[in-house]
Order: C-alpha cells, then structure tokens, then sequence
C-alpha cells in the first residue's frame, strides 16, 4: 500500500518536468517567431541609396524635351508636397542638370547650400553626392560668368572698332572733301591764268 503513492508521486513529477520542458520549448519558439497576438516590429527601411538621383540625371539627359520638362515638374512637386532632403536635393539636381532649356545651375546651387546649411537627413552618401553636384554647379556658374565677360569684351570691342571706323570714314570724307575744293581752287587758279595769258597774246589784241 506504501509502495502505489511513492510511484504515484514520481510519476507527477515526471509529467510536470516534461510539461515544463514542453513550456521551455515554446517560449524559445515565441521569442524567435513572436508570440502569438503580438505585433512583429518591421525592419527599419534602409535609407535611400544614391541611384535614385542617378535615374534623375538620365530622365534629365538631353534628346527629349517632354521628358524632361515632365521629370522636372515632377521634382518640383514632389519638393512641395513632402520637402524631405531627398526630394529636395532631386529638384535642385533635375533643376541644375545641364542639356535642358530650363536649367538654372545658379538656383541649383543655392538650394543645395541651404540644404546643406540646415538641419538635413541625408545620408553620408547623399551628402557626398550633393556637395559634388555644389562643386560641379559653382564651376558651372563660374564657367558662364567667365563667357558673359568674354562676349562683354567682344561687343565692346566691336563697338570700338565701329566708332573707329566711323572716326576714319569721317576724316577720310572730310579729307576727300577738301582735296575736291583744292582742286576746284587750283582749277579756277589755272583758268584764271590761262585767261591772262590769252589776253597777253597778240592773237587776243
């Protein structure tokens, strides 16, 4: 009779390990996959790469002035409704791109040292990005300020050659004009002496 609860007993003990073993094992499996009615925390988005600014570049490219017109409206827009770094370092790129009739490199510039200047979420990458595309605009404003003096230089010079050219058409007309009133002068003169000399003559007594 001693002998069936000292069994009894042991054989609780064994259930209520293997229950426990059973529980360990399922809270392992909970933790890996997340329990049951639990929200899963999403990954974090990784931050925008550096190709997107590249497709900018390519839809900017010349060949296509609709293209381009409509990737930079595009731009522009996305910049106003959600002014995020990103979308606000595309437009100042799209706008700054070369080969389209709207480019403006000098507010392109501008946008991109404000950004810069602010407080920004740009990534390392992004940031590298936009402060070359600030070298390349700078070079480019530098570039056509240099041109806009070189063709200053050349209409004034052109301008002076035509003055100059106006001054001696003007002396060499004044001078003509005199040598024509020499000439009718010294062509009165010899008639006038050749006159004398008729009536000196004795054909002319």
């Amino acid at each position: 009779m001693t002998f069936i609860p000292q069994l009894t007993v042991r054989m609780v003990l064994v259930t209520a390990a293997a229950i426990a073993l059973t529980a360990c094992a399922g809270l392992q499996s909970a933790s890996r996959q997340g329990a049951p009615g639990q929200a899963v925390a999403a990954p974090t988005p990784k931050p925008p790469g550096v190709a997107s600014y590249f497709e900018v570049l390519d839809l900017m490219a010349p060949g296509d002035a609709g293209r381009q017109s409509t990737e930079l409206a595009s731009t522009l827009t996305q910049a106003q409704q959600y002014p995020t770094s990103s979308n606000r370092l595309r437009y100042a790129i799209a706008l700054g791109a070369a080969g389209h009739v709207t480019s403006n490199p000098v507010e392109a510039r501008r946008l991109i040292a404000e950004l810069l200047a602010g407080q920004n979420d740009l990534t390392p990458q992004e940031a590298s990005l936009a402060n070359a595309f600030l070298r390349e605009f700078d070079a480019r404003v530098a570039l056509y300020a240099d041109l806009a003096r070189q063709r200053e230089e050349s209409e004034r010079q052109m301008k002076a050659m035509g003055a100059d050219e106006d001054r001696r058409y003007g002396a060499l007309n004044a001078e003509t004009q005199r040598l024509k009133k020499a000439l009718a002068e010294a062509e009165r003169k010899l008639e006038a002496v050749a006159e004398m000399e008729r009536t000196l003559t004795p054909e002319s007594q």
